[in-house]
């Protein structure tokens, strides 16, 4: 399954209200070539951004990076943001396809990277970028982080929208089930792993539940969704906001059901059976939790701050109510031994079995 490119989406709204026209490519469902770039990027484009994160996202980057380049004669700068971009800027400035790094929350860095550049004006007054100026690397100060209250609603006319909706992979008894985005940005733990305590300073951010549920009636009524994906860090870490937005569904009668990728283990083993109850009533479907690994050393080493035990705990109650628990595990974490990676793969096992939801 393919979700939005929500990274893109939400940069281009402020760029789109500030009068700008914006073309978004997605290279995940349509091919990106030379011969494309040369037809959109017209005399007048400002600047190209490029999203990306680490591994071989980095390599497609740069080989697009490489392409505007080649189109453009290098007269247009080139902004890479993104995960990779923002916790490695200066490695990811240093590199000669790059010419300005946005760290962290894009949503108004890029738009006035765009009003310095159309007014020639230098971009040391724009907070949250990198950039190159002759040989000289330019830091400028941080930007603070946004409030998620006040975020534009998402510009869903620049993508089409029905290559996204599709029978979802954990949802597979619907057929029209779309990533509606985040009611949340951040999460306030220490996970060692994680690239969001960077970008977002162990900061969660919550929209409202008036604003969360307007949004998902639009995008139900707008796409004749059956089914729906909230893909925020941490959606049940504040269980209070949560089950507000659960009366809501139920009370407003919103038909459907959902899965949401952010739930830690520790937070809903504190739900009560009728809270968790109420949660299936609003259409809970699938809960991903972070697991992580079947060693306890290695979930301390991690920060993850649960135990094992509660990783059982939270698929005992998933089963008793008839929600289906995924499980994210990884091996392979610095100075861990096959017995410990034998434990994950055991806990794995153990899960599956002892519900086979």
């Amino acid at each position: 399954t393919v979700a939005p490119p929500h990274a893109l989406l939400t940069v281009a709204a402020p760029i789109l209200k500030a009068g700008y026209a914006v073309r978004l490519l997605d290279q995940r469902v349509e091919p990106i070539t030379e011969a494309i770039l040369r037809d959109l990027i017209s005399s007048d484009c400002l600047a190209v951004g490029i999203s990306t994160m680490s591994g071989t996202q980095v390599a497609f980057a740069l080989l697009l990076a490489k392409m505007v380049r080649n189109v453009t004669d290098g007269k247009i700068p080139i902004t890479f943001g993104g995960c990779h971009p923002s916790v490695m800027p200066e490695q990811t400035l240093a590199h000669p396809l790059v010419d300005i790094v946005a760290v962290g929350e894009g949503d108004e860095t890029m738009v006035e990277i765009l009003d310095a550049l159309a007014a020639h004006r230098s971009l040391c007054h724009v907070p949250g970028i990198l950039y190159k100026d002759g040989p000289q690397v330019v830091k400028t100060l941080p930007r603070p982080l946004l409030n998620v209250e006040e975020l534009l609603p998402t510009p869903w006319e620049l993508i089409d929208p029905e290559k996204y909706i599709h029978r979802d992979m954990y949802i597979r008894e619907r057929t029209r089930c779309l990533d509606i985005g985040q009611t949340s940005r951040g999460c306030p733990f220490d996970c060692a792993f994680c690239s969001s305590a960077s970008i977002r300073e162990r900061r969660w951010r919550a929209q409202s539940t008036e604003r969360v549920i307007d949004d998902l009636k639009m995008a139900i009524a707008r796409f004749k969704l059956d089914a729906w994906w909230w893909r925020d860090d941490e959606f049940y870490i504040k269980r209070k906001r949560a089950h507000a937005i659960f009366e809501a569904i139920v009370r407003e009668g919103i038909d459907g059901c959902w899965y949401t990728s952010g739930t830690r283990c520790d937070v809903f083993g504190k739900a009560t059976e009728d809270e968790v109850a109420l949660m299936k009533r609003a259409g809970a479907h699938t809960l991903k939790f972070g697991a992580e690994s079947g060693s306890q050393r290695i979930l301390d080493l991690m920060q993850k701050g649960i135990t094992v035990e509660q990783t059982l705990e939270a698929n005992q109650k998933c089963r008793r109510h008839g929600i289906t628990p995924a499980f994210a595990l990884m091996i392979g974490y610095p100075t861990e031994t096959f017995e410990e990676i034998d434990q994950t793969i055991d806990l794995g096992y153990r899960l599956k079995r002892e519900n086979p939801r």
